[in-house]
């Protein structure tokens, strides 16, 4: 049982490295660090037990920088009679994927070392100095100490999913971030069409002319007529029949309060803020093309997806399209992995543990000491299924009447979904659920267009009867 223990502490990762040293003998190991940048790595070539055998040295990044590269291994390997090569890589930005796959496909056994893996080791050992010769013995020293992973770089349907999916995370901030800007010019042009105090019976309250800001009507008005004095001279009349002719839908009750509020507002002249005009324009334009490429993302990633193992946790109430293919891309291929709670380390959700002598454990925060990408995506879910999924919303209730954060709940059911998901892809299993009104076929098809339910039901291999 003790065994089991630190080996799930310790990670399938932290065995593999163990067991290679122990079979290969430490005297018989070369070690490689690389310190990977845009244009010129840094490299450094030392035994086991850290001894210098080639003094730092730079290479292009390019295949010639890597034939210098494995030539001095090669020779140095040779000279030394060393049987293994081992390299040490820091993940710096994406500059290391290439050298990677290449060390791989040489046959030498890869570790990439996180950057603040390094830093720690700089901290102890270095007194806080940073140069590149001392980042190459920080990471030397880390692979020594048996830091890093050995996992193979995700390839294939995996690589090009979590492309896609934190390509569209990145469209979906800047989207957040131009609808912000919106709102500023319109604060400008006519702070009232988001809304302003009314006061009803003595008591304050917000009223809004639209519900959705940037539902079809609103977006209509703020991009042709933005200006408390553009209200005034259409009128109801006017905004009415705009609202038909151009089927926005505006009710009549908004075009009241619209009226009213521009007859009131506080705004400056329209010539004073013909500036702000021209920006929110310009902002307008700019959020309706990343909606757009937003649109486009999240088919193509439906059409990966839908085919991949992942996506058979799309069975799962409360796990959409979008939210479980970046579940899945950030999981990447479970085989690496004896147990979920390693996927969970890896996101870095996992719970920080103090103990010390007899005393019962301490439970702190999650560690965040994994992928960030990974994270995030665990948060949302467990916020989703907190919502969506009528057995994990029973979970959530119970862990807020013992007093959690709604956060920490959050983060408690993405990992209870990690753990999931971990099985049902590794057994090929789908949902199950006592919930009521449930049926699988439903459920995939309000998530995934209609010519992909099918495709879902014959990569997974379920009748749809």
């Amino acid at each position: 049982m003790v065994y089991s223990t630190f080996n799930h502490i310790q990670g399938k990762i932290g065995s593999r490295w163990a067991q290679l040293v122990r079979e290969t003998g430490p005297e018989n190991l070369l070690l490689v660090a690389i310190d990977a940048a845009k244009y010129t790595p840094k490299v450094i070539i030392t035994s086991f037990y850290g001894d210098i055998l080639v003094k730092p040295f730079d290479i292009d990044a390019s295949m010639s920088g890597f034939h210098k590269l494995k030539s001095l291994i090669e020779s140095t390997k040779s000279s030394h009679n060393l049987t293994k090569v081992v390299i040490g890589i820091e993940t710096t930005g994406h500059y290391y994927e290439h050298l990677v796959y290449k060390c791989h496909l040489e046959g030498y056994h890869v570790r990439t070392v996180n950057a603040a893996t390094t830093a720690k080791e700089r901290e102890t050992l270095l007194n806080w100095s940073k140069t590149d010769n001392l980042d190459l013995m920080a990471i030397i020293q880390s692979v020594i100490h048996g830091r890093g992973t050995s996992n193979e770089l995700p390839s294939g349907d995996i690589l090009n999913l979590r492309k896609l999916t934190r390509a569209r995370r990145e469209l979906v901030s800047e989207r957040t971030k131009t609808k912000n800007l919106i709102l500023m010019h319109m604060d400008h042009i006519f702070r009232e069409f988001q809304g302003k105090t009314v006061w009803v019976k003595g008591k304050r309250l917000l009223a809004k002319p639209f519900s959705k800001m940037f539902g079809k009507g609103s977006i209509y008005l703020m991009r042709h007529h933005p200006h408390p004095s553009d209200i005034l001279e259409l009128g109801v009349k006017g905004v009415r029949e705009i609202s038909q002719r151009e089927n926005l839908k505006i009710r009549d009750k908004t075009i009241q309060t619209l009226i009213e509020f521009a007859r009131d507002s506080i705004t400056l002249p329209k010539k004073q803020v013909e500036a702000d005009i021209y920006l929110l324009n310009q902002k307008l334009d700019r959020l309706e093309f990343l909606e757009n490429q937003i649109k486009k993302l999240e088919r193509k990633i439906e059409e990966l997806f839908v085919t991949t193992d992942g996506a058979i946790i799309l069975s799962v109430q409360g796990i959409g399209l979008v939210t479980g293919a970046e579940l899945a891309a950030e999981m990447g291929d479970i085989s690496d992995f004896d147990q979920a709670g390693q996927l969970i380390k890896l996101a870095g959700t996992n719970p920080i543990v103090k103990q010390s002598g007899g005393n019962q454990p301490a439970y702190y925060g999650v560690s965040r000491q994994g992928r960030r990408p990974f994270r995030n995506i665990v948060y949302q879910v467990g916020k989703s299924l907190a919502v969506n999924n009528p057995e994990m919303h029973q979970r959530y209730l119970a862990l807020k009447e013992r007093g959690k954060h709604s956060r920490q709940a959050y983060i408690a059911l993405g990992n209870r979904m990690i753990r999931l998901a971990f099985s049902m892809i590794r057994n090929r299993t789908l949902y199950q659920t006592k919930a009521e009104n449930y049926t699988l076929i439903d459920e995939i098809s309000k998530k995934i267009r209609k010519e992909n339910v099918e495709k879902f039901f014959k990569a997974h291999v379920v009748s749809t009867q």
